[in-house]
């Protein structure tokens, strides 16, 4: 395969290991991050020695990154046969969006009792930079924001443990908002306008409303799947 067609490679590119930190962290996190966004599909393979030799590192940190990312259930190593990224686990999927619609309702709606003014502004400006992403169709920028709101409004409330906690729970769920946005013509402009929603809700004081919409923006989840399996491959998804 060439390189420019090889997702390997190109996840991998631009890459560069900080000998003051550990190795097999750092291979870790990038992998991570480029399977979350999606730059990394499913059923990719994920060559030890290739990777090794993209990054010039021994294959140690890299078989113990790839361990880690086996644990969290992002890849899958068979023996004989190699490493794979995961599937989309749908059971996992359900678990986060399950975590996510409980906390997220209930932080959010407590929050719009004692939120300060300078909260709101910042949440709007947020929502404004959004706008911006989606108008001049910056989709990843849009997906970062999208990540920013959610934690700062747990952080807003004084429980940025709990967004921390959501971390590892919410994986599979940022796989699939990554992949709706490549995959699924408009999904982010119907995002922005729950935002949107949520941030007028918010500044009127109305928990009901609130609550309500939070609710909905996170269970739209199972409504995106069958979109999205109408335009992504069977492969990208196992129960």
């Amino acid at each position: 395969m060439p390189a420019a067609e090889n997702p390997l490679v190109s996840a991998l590119a631009q890459f560069k290991l900080d000998p003051a930190q550990s190795y097999a962290g750092q291979v870790h996190d990038q992998l991570l991050e480029a399977i979350v966004r999606g730059k990394l599909p499913p059923r990719t393979a994920l060559s030890e020695a290739t990777i090794s030799k993209l990054i010039n590192v021994s294959r140690t940190p890299v078989r113990e990154a790839l361990a880690q990312l086996a644990e969290e259930q992002m890849v899958v190593i068979y023996r004989q046969v190699g490493t794979l990224v995961a599937p989309v686990r749908l059971s996992l999927l359900e678990e986060g969006r399950f975590v996510r619609s409980t906390l997220e309702c209930a932080s959010h709606v407590q929050l719009a009792l004692s939120i300060t003014p300078a909260q709101l502004q910042e949440f709007g400006q947020i929502v404004q930079r959004q706008r911006d992403a989606v108008s001049s169709g910056q989709i990843d920028q849009f997906s970062e924001l999208d990540e920013l709101m959610h934690r700062r409004l747990f952080e807003f409330a004084g429980r940025e443990h709990v967004w921390t906690m959501l971390e590892p729970i919410k994986r599979q769920f940022d796989r699939v908002r990554w992949l709706l946005l490549g995959h699924v013509a408009g999904h982010a402009d119907r995002a922005l306008q729950e935002h949107e929603q949520m941030l007028a809700q918010m500044a009127a004081r109305d928990v009901a409303g609130l609550g309500a919409s939070v609710a909905s923006h996170i269970n739209h989840i199972t409504a995106h799947i069958a979109a999205l399996r109408e335009q992504a491959p069977d492969s990208y998804f196992a129960a």
